[in-house]
């Protein structure tokens, strides 16, 4: 009776039966990540980043509108020192209108402490009509840009909603991309804020 060769030690490699089941899960799990980034590289703006932020540590830009409702665009001077919240979205965006209620309850419970709230879209004047319907529906009462596109690219908002946080050196700290608890952000930044104001001199 002969002897199965993989059952064989003394069966030189080359005729020993090769399992390529690992070799199979590693090419199928390699496909599925390909067709993963491609899905998002093809999805719409309103799709989360598939990546997170490379902006952490830059500077606050220049916040620039063609226009402004819910009053006058932000003084970059008179941001020197807050914490600023800037929201990018769209009037069209479904994920914008379901994070747009947790924002509202964010700037109640931050306003009240320095933070400044920031709203910015991409729409022009031919979208103006929907995007004061969903600031008026929402309850939304802080200032928003409206054409801000240079400013939604010196942010690298490639997609919406987008959340960012400056903190009160005028540097980022976080933006949604980043992940976690945007409510323990804030309450981090500040404190830090409020401890640095305790620390000038009266």
């Amino acid at each position: 009776m002969s002897q199965d060769p993989a059952m064989d030690s003394d069966v030189p490699n080359q005729f020993r039966r090769v399992s390529y089941s690992k070799q199979i899960f590693l090419l199928l799990l390699s496909l599925a990540i390909g067709v993963a980034a491609l899905a998002w590289m093809a999805s719409p703006r309103s799709m989360i980043p598939f990546f997170g932020s490379s902006l952490t540590g830059i500077r606050l830009p220049a916040i620039e509108a063609a226009g402004w409702i819910n009053g006058p665009p932000p003084d970059r001077d008179a941001l020197a020192g807050k914490v600023v919240v800037i929201e990018v979205w769209a009037s069209w965006c479904g994920p914008c209108r379901e994070s747009m209620p947790q924002l509202v309850k964010l700037h109640e419970a931050f306003a009240s402490r320095g933070v400044v709230f920031v709203g910015l879209t991409e729409e022009g004047k031919g979208e103006l009509e929907e995007v004061r319907k969903m600031i008026e529906t929402f309850g939304v009462t802080w200032s928003t840009g409206w054409a801000a596109v240079r400013t939604t690219q010196a942010l690298e908002a490639d997609s919406i909603p987008m959340l960012y946080v400056f903190g009160a050196n005028g540097r980022l700290a976080w933006s949604s991309p980043d992940g976690g608890d945007i409510r323990a952000v804030l309450e981090r930044e500040v404190r830090k804020a409020e401890a640095k104001s305790n620390d000038k001199p009266s």
